[in-house]
């Protein structure tokens, strides 16, 4: 058997995964802490991560999952819960992102549980381990990390936990070891495959219907996607090294129209980094909705590449997605000036094409949310003018989009990251240092105070409800 040194001993009575019939199977405890959103947010973010490690294990069928929302529920709330099921479990994951407060929220809580004896490993995923996974591991109150895909990695790391596989063949693993050195599984492989239908039992889905002002009155978050094609120098999704891993069509269609029946909801918004990556997907079930008249809502996020692809295939695609319910279309346009989009961000698309594209979605009478940046590296007063300009433009559509203006924010693991440090920014060096980064303030210290409030003025969202 395989001894964890390095981290909390296992009670015999959790040890065995293969226990007799009729005894309960081990428990791994699933954590996605509180995200603090900025002021006026209406909305908030799903768990998806954790159904998606959660999945894998179930199918297994060698253990039981519990999950913990902290966006549902309070620190009083995770006692309760530690006081349910913490003699059961044999591992806590905890999912993080940089920014937001989740980090300084998942510290809070594993604090907690460590504070109770026999608290089982503590494991650390997700976007902001996937790039700084050392820096991570090295924190006293985590016992390992999983660097990429937790649905490749979760389930060798339990049977490292219970002694059938030694930590050095976990992937992605790395974990500290008695002297202070870091011990260190095989890479973890970004590709997933084909994603499946989430385990919504783990949920009380009705806690996160909500009425949304841009799509209908019972609407579900939902991702049915990893990853993202394009190669945009600012984006976290980056870090996934470009491996797209998505639902099928029908697959997504088929749990869409089970949540309609068993929830009644009546809208879904896709947080998919870029839901239209595949076409052929988003055609197919743009028809299967339409062919099952549910009226249902639904909006999604788009590249203005992406339909510049389909007229090129002469897809129909904005007839076909108007036709299917999609009341809006979410597109990170970035900057008004094509020398920042084709040098600094490397977009891929001209202020021109971002135009004609946002005329098409208004024509197909979908409402356009376009979201924006300024304070990159180097951007001049004279380009963040041709952003706002651009703004001005697209609001002279109809129906009037809504525009978002975000501040630059320098993410680990991305190309303007290092052009960042590069420019004068200092980061965190440590895990307790990210948990205090606020991507919702001015970080840079290029960026001035009136940059901060002209982006402030120039976001307009739809914040009343949809009924």
């Amino acid at each position: 058997m395989t001894v964890m040194l390095d981290m909390p001993t296992l009670r015999p009575d959790t040890a065995l995964a293969g226990a007799p019939a009729g005894t309960q199977k081990p428990l791994v405890v699933l954590v996605y802490p509180k995200v603090d959103h900025e002021k006026d947010y209406v909305y908030f973010w799903m768990p998806f991560s954790l159904l998606t490690i959660a999945k894998p294990l179930l199918e297994d069928g060698r253990f039981d999952v519990a999950l913990f929302d902290g966006n549902q529920h309070d620190a009083a709330a995770w006692a309760r819960f530690l006081d349910e099921h913490l003699d059961r479990a044999v591992a806590i994951g905890v999912s993080v992102m940089t920014g937001g407060g989740q980090i300084s929220h998942a510290l809070e809580m594993v604090r907690t549980a460590k504070e109770r004896p026999g608290c089982p490993p503590v494991v650390f995923g997700g976007p902001h381990v996937a790039v700084l996974p050392e820096e991570t591991a090295r924190h006293e109150l985590v016992d390992a990390v999983l660097a990429g895909p937790g649905q490749n990695s979760m389930l060798p790391f339990l049977e490292s936990v219970l002694g059938r596989l030694r930590r050095a063949d976990v992937p992605g693993l790395i974990t500290r070891l008695p002297s202070g050195e870091l011990l260190r599984g095989p890479v973890n492989p970004p590709r997933t495959g084909l994603l499946g239908a989430y385990p919504w039992h783990l949920l009380n889905v009705a806690d996160y219907l909500r009425d949304d002002p841009t799509v209908a009155s019972r609407t579900l978050n939902y991702v049915s996607s990893q990853g993202c094609v394009y190669l945009c120098r600012m984006c976290f999704e980056l870090t996934y090294q470009r491996k797209y891993s998505a639902m099928q069509a029908d697959v997504l269609l088929a749990d869409v129209c089970d949540l309609h029946a068993r929830f009644g909801i009546n809208g879904v918004k896709f947080y998919d980094a870029d839901w239209f990556v595949n076409l052929k997907r988003a055609v197919s079930f743009c028809e299967g909705l339409t062919e099952r008249d549910l009226g249902l809502k639904w909006a999604a996020s788009i590249n203005p590449n992406d339909i510049l692809k389909a007229r090129r295939a002469k897809l129909g695609l904005l007839d076909k997605v108007a036709a299917s319910g999609c009341s809006r279309l979410l597109m990170g346009v970035e900057s008004g000036s094509d020398r920042v989009l084709a040098d600094v961000v490397q977009k891929d698309v001209t202020r021109a094409q971002v135009l004609d594209v946002a005329r098409e979605i208004a024509d197909a009478g979908i409402l356009g949310s376009y979201t924006f940046i300024v304070g990159f590296p180097g951007e001049s007063e004279a380009e963040m003018e041709q952003t706002y300009s651009l703004i001005e433009e697209l609001r002279g559509l109809a129906p009037t989009p809504e525009t978002r203006v975000h501040l630059f924010a320098p993410y680990p693991g991305t190309p303007l990251y290092d052009e960042a440090l590069a420019h004068g920014f200092i980061p965190p060096t440590d895990l307790e240092g990210w948990s205090r980064f606020d991507y919702y303030t001015s970080l840079t210290p290029w960026t001035s105070q009136a940059t901060v409030d002209r982006a402030r003025e120039q976001t307009q969202m739809r914040l009343a409800p949809a009924s």
